[in-house]
């Protein structure tokens, strides 16, 4: 399956481009508004074409686009690469809005192409034993999901510092957290609570409440401004679960997982498996395009956590409690 890349990203040449061939792709296109990032990207990684522009990547001979670009850029730039008869699989967040991410969805189904959001957390199958063991009852219902994503990142020319763009710590990491908890929950939360303190006009910090109703809330920390720390705590009616690095457990890392039961609360370590998550996205990805079917993380999945998301802004806005609404269907 022939593969091409829009934009020169470090995510993309460190992690995503690796796992293309790692998974069996063929890596033919690499473009940039930069030429000579296009060159060197394209040197480094053994890609045959560089390109100095996404327009000629998407008029080459390929089947699938990874893009990688800025927040803004992933909306319209999945429009013209789904219009060109290509299959995308888009960076998260896919879109800004619910809205737009609908939009997507309608155009990869009006192409017959196939639209996938890069959630790669999701394709771990650490993850997958973290909610085979929630299923299975061994800590009870969830009722509670406490969770942190936050590292320090220096101002300067990052995308993620411009509002224009699409910046800001809630789109980055707050949308990992946010669809965590959701499917902890296998429910969409009725209302958000979201405070946030903002720097060079986006988003620093975010400190999110989330209401699920009857089964439970979820009270959630991202931030750009803070040391590393990466954690989930599922605490359910008889114990808890707790799952460091939930998203960012890389090859060859052993991450394990500790289980809590009541009464006493005496912690189990449980050894997790060790995977690429991107190797097993792009893999899972490629399968999809195969079938014409949807993937795991489709347009209609990320549109229902950008409702949250939308939500969460509208919070952030007023400094009251929003409530979610959910796309139809």
């Amino acid at each position: 399956m022939r593969w091409g890349i829009l934009g020169a990203a470090r995510i993309a040449r460190t992690a995503v481009a690796p796992a293309i061939r790692a998974a069996g792709g063929d890596l033919v296109a690499v473009g940039s508004r930069d030429p000579e990032r296009a060159r060197r990207m394209a040197g480094e990684l053994g890609i045959r074409e560089a390109h100095p522009s996404y327009e000629a990547v998407l008029a080459a001979a390929v089947d699938c686009i990874y893009l990688p670009l800025p927040n803004s850029l992933h909306t319209p730039w999945a429009v013209r690469a789904l219009a060109a008869g290509k299959h995308v699989l888009c960076e998260k967040p896919l879109a800004l809005s619910a809205g737009e991410a609908l939009a997507l969805d309608l155009a990869a189904r009006t192409h017959g192409r196939v639209l996938g959001e890069a959630l790669m957390y999701r394709y771990h199958p650490r993850w997958d034993q973290a909610l085979r063991l929630l299923r299975s009852g061994t800590i009870g219902e969830p009722r509670h999901v406490a969770g942190s994503f936050a590292f320090p990142l220096a101002p300067g020319d990052d995308y993620r510092w411009r509002t224009e763009l699409g910046g800001g710590a809630l789109y980055d990491v707050g949308s990992y957290l946010v669809s965590a908890s959701r499917q902890v929950f296998r429910a969409e939360p009725l209302r958000a609570l979201a405070l946030a303190r903002s720097r060079h006009g986006v988003d620093v910090r975010c400190d999110l409440l989330l209401d699920f109703g009857e089964r439970g809330s979820a009270a959630l920390s991202c931030a750009f401004e803070r040391g590393e720390s990466q954690w989930l705590r599922v605490e359910g009616e008889s114990g808890a679960l707790l799952i460091p690095l939930p998203f960012t457990a890389w090859t060859g890392q052993r991450v394990p997982l500790y289980l809590e039961r009541s009464p006493g609360a005496v912690r189990e370590r449980l050894e997790a498996p060790a995977a690429d998550p991107y190797q097993e996205m792009v893999d899972h990805f490629m399968k999809k395009v195969r079938t014409l079917e949807e993937p795991l993380s489709s347009a209609r999945e990320a549109a229902a956590n950008l409702a949250v998301l939308d939500a969460c802004r509208s919070s952030m806005a007023s400094g009251a409690a929003a409530t979610v609404v959910m796309p139809p269907g």
